[in-house]
């Protein structure tokens, strides 16, 4: 596994601002959130986005499209296969998006079709929210999709996320690393109700239960990115190096600290 970092986390500054800014905190890979380059928008450039990154020591390693559900399919499908195209003018193999069940074959199709692949993303508030529904959506794709599994969300409905892992673990192509704070059962069928689908931002840390997530997810033969994905905008920097050292840590990129020996040992 390695350690990148969702430009989304970034979302307040510019793109070029958000890669300089990624530099800064010692990332050297990243996700491309398509808020800092809309393959909708006319006259994008892939190649000055690639040189942007670039130039400050950033290599995109897969593209986020973000929500696509609740859309109907020609409409989805259209998306897609300009998101798709984009992404390869990025020289970008992998993008990441949340798609209703229905349309998980649209995107298995266009992603064979155009040479890319496709990484659904669960979220709490649609319908492919819990591990079990990933894996049901994914029946009978090709190698094409898999899952991109976004910790927070699954922590945020309670799942477990070890289990989360040894169930999706052959089928994940990436992660988004976050952690949040979950709310009671009552309160988050409140927030369904009233459709409010922010998720109170944590740090990780003890009890993230992250250790045993990366290791199930290594047993499983998983070797992609360790994306963070935070969805805070206070201490922003500090935010994302912690950030960094704990993926850097679960990726088995650096040893985590040892423990401080027992007094009279």
């Amino acid at each position: 596994m390695d350690v990148g970092c969702n430009t989304y986390s970034l979302r307040g500054l510019p793109r070029c601002d958000a890669f300089a800014r990624l530099h800064e905190l010692g990332y050297t890979a990243a996700e491309l959130w398509a808020g800092h380059a809309n393959y909708l928008s006319i006259g994008i450039s892939a190649r000055q986005v690639v040189a942007e990154a670039s130039r400050n020591g950033i290599a995109l390693r897969v593209y986020c499209i973000g929500g696509l559900f609740g859309l109907r399919p020609r409409v989805v499908e259209d998306r897609l296969a300009r998101a798709f195209d984009f992404a390869r003018k990025l020289d970008v193999g992998l993008v990441t998006g949340v798609l209703d069940r229905a349309a998980v074959r649209l995107a298995d199709a266009r992603a064979q079709r155009q040479g890319v692949r496709f990484a659904l993303e669960n979220h709490w508030y649609t319908e492919v929210a819990r591990p079990r529904d990933v894996l049901a959506a994914l029946d009978e794709c090709s190698p094409a999709v898999g899952a991109a599994i976004d910790t927070g969300h699954f922590a945020f409905l309670g799942c477990d996320l070890a289990a989360a892992a040894r169930l999706l673990g052959r089928r994940t192509l990436h992660v988004h690393l976050k952690v949040v704070r979950p709310p009671g059962i009552a309160a988050r069928l409140l927030r369904q109700l009233r459709k409010r689908h922010h998720m109170e931002p944590s740090l990780p840390g003890p009890g993230d239960g992250l250790d045993a997530f990366a290791s199930a997810l290594r047993a499983a033969g998983y070797a992609g990115m360790l994306a963070v994905e935070h969805e805070g905008r206070d201490d922003l920097s500090d935010a994302l190096a912690r950030y960094r050292r704990r993926a850097e840590t679960l990726a088995g990129s650096v040893c985590p600290p040892a423990a401080p020996e027992a007094v009279g040992a």
